[in-house]
């Protein structure tokens, strides 16, 4: 038996996610309101439950644009996610179930195509290996914040050295973050303009997420140099988007905010701070970076693409795009 929940109906959305102690912010109808903004459709939750278990799995549905009316493929927004099991006899059984049932619905809603991008944290992908054909991206990094007190120290010597470290407001300070941001993905060799993010985005996720959204930056010699949004929720804040001027990737700035945010995290009864990666180790001096920062063992960010409806799919979608970064930009 499944349900189909619109994000408009937001109370039912989050009942089910209270009902599921789904506490991750990447599942919520708030974060899926500024996600559409990246990838424009109606965001849905699909709702599975049996004998074996539950599964709650939101998405984005899109319109194909290709002259023909009336078929679509889904989408998981920027960040993380995909299908979330909950299981109260056997996981595989549960996931096949699932499968088989959102298979069906797709064909009904002539949904030809499927892109998900599992949860790292979450492990999530291991219920589908057998099912999907699974590509792992990279390896993400954590930090569990009980801090030691080496990292400690070490922020002090690196805030001795003329870094300050400053929790912003997320809206007075927007700007000075997207200088920062869009010099960034500039500095990117293989930048694509998906990631040239606008400032509605910036302003939807503001509005949306609120006091889960978090803005804090680095200043050398009174010029904001480096600076990150986090998202928060539950026990796990989440490294979002940062931003940084050529010269902060080879100080101590980008460092020193990642551990102040750490020891604000520990600060603020959180448990662990999720620094994300860098995909195909674009700026691999922060990929690095994290990697030093981080304590615990690294979790593989898998996605995965699903052709529901093989021939419609090649009709509709041109022979360069179906490469599934090039596809789905948002990775």
């Amino acid at each position: 038996m499944y349900e189909v929940i619109a994000i408009q109906d937001h109370m039912r959305w989050q009942k089910i996610l209270d009902f599921l102690q789904v506490t991750d912010i990447y599942y919520t109808s708030q974060y899926f309101q500024s996600a559409m903004k990246l990838d424009p459709g109606e965001s849905l939750m699909f709702y599975y439950t049996d004998d074996e278990g539950e599964v709650v799995y939101p998405f984005i549905k899109r319109k194909i644009e290709n002259g023909e009316p009336g078929y679509f493929d889904i989408t998981t927004p920027f960040g993380y996610g995909g299908p979330l099991l909950k299981a109260k006899k056997n996981a595989a059984n549960l996931a096949a179930n699932f499968i088989k049932e959102f298979f069906g619905f797709c064909e009904k809603e002539k949904i030809i195509a499927e892109f998900i991008r599992f949860h790292p944290l979450l492990d999530n992908a291991q219920f589908f290996k057998d099912h999907f054909k699974l590509l792992p991206l990279y390896e993400t990094y954590t930090v569990q914040l009980e801090q030691p007190k080496g990292m400690q120290e070490e922020l002090m010597n690196i805030e001795n050295k003329g870094i300050i470290i400053k929790k912003l407001g997320t809206v007075r300070h927007m700007f000075e973050f997207l200088v920062l941001y869009y010099s960034a993905v500039r500095r990117r060799e293989e930048a694509d303009s998906y990631y040239f993010f606008t400032n509605d985005y910036f302003e939807s996720l503001i509005s949306s997420l609120g006091s889960n959204l978090h803005l804090f930056g680095a200043y050398c010699e009174n010029k904001l140099v480096s600076a990150c949004y986090v998202l928060t929720m539950g026990d796990t804040i989440y490294h979002h988007l940062d931003g940084s001027l050529e010269d902060a990737e080879d100080s101590n700035a980008m460092k020193a905010l990642l551990l102040k945010i750490a020891q604000w995290g520990s600060d603020n009864g959180y448990a662990f701070f999720h620094l994300g990666a860098d995909y195909k180790g674009e700026e691999r001096k922060i990929s690095e970076l994290k990697k030093g920062v981080a304590n615990q063992k690294p979790s593989t960010f898998y996605i995965c693409e699903k052709i529901h409806n093989t021939s419609t799919y090649k009709k509709l979608i041109s022979v360069e795009e179906i490469d599934v970064i090039k596809r789905y930009r948002n990775v």
